[in-house]
């Protein structure tokens, strides 16, 4: 194994590849049912665009506040872990089902979204309360 990996605390490379797989679970959910509005004629097919970067976005905060809530905010290094996995993935389906994959087809719009939602997930994890061992207050009984 790498360095990097050896060096991360302990179940982060786990909790990191669930919340990569979260996401993609998630994206393929809000795809189904983009597909399905603009099959029912609620949008049109000038919406597809936007409503993907909407998905990758939702999509990629979900995964990584999953990662995020299980470090119990203690660190934000999970959150560019899991966008790079839900990415990795998203692009391994996208080679295996196009026969050409450019930036022209809106590849930066959609890893920016995948980034902005991770972004957001990392904001709103930091301002959670720190995991971790506080003060222990003893309560004495008091004598009467």
């Amino acid at each position: 194994m790498s360095k990097i990996v050896m060096s991360l605390p302990k179940g982060m490379v786990k909790n990191s590849v669930i919340g990569g797989l979260l996401a993609l679970a998630v994206y393929i959910g809000l795809q189904l049912i983009c597909a399905l509005l603009i099959d029912k004629g609620v949008f049109g097919m000038e919406q597809l665009y936007p409503m993907v970067c909407v998905a990758a976005f939702l999509a990629s905060f979900l995964g990584c506040g999953f990662s995020v809530l299980r470090e119990k905010g203690t660190s934000m290094l999970p959150v560019p872990v899991v966008v790079v996995v839900f990415m990795t993935l998203t692009l391994a389906g996208a080679f295996l089902t196009a026969d050409a994959i450019s930036v022209n087809n809106g590849l930066t719009g959609l890893g920016l979204s995948m980034a902005g939602g991770g972004l957001l997930a990392a904001l709103v994890g930091y301002n959670l309360p720190k995991g971790g061992k506080g003060k222990v207050r003893s309560r004495r009984k008091r004598r009467s």
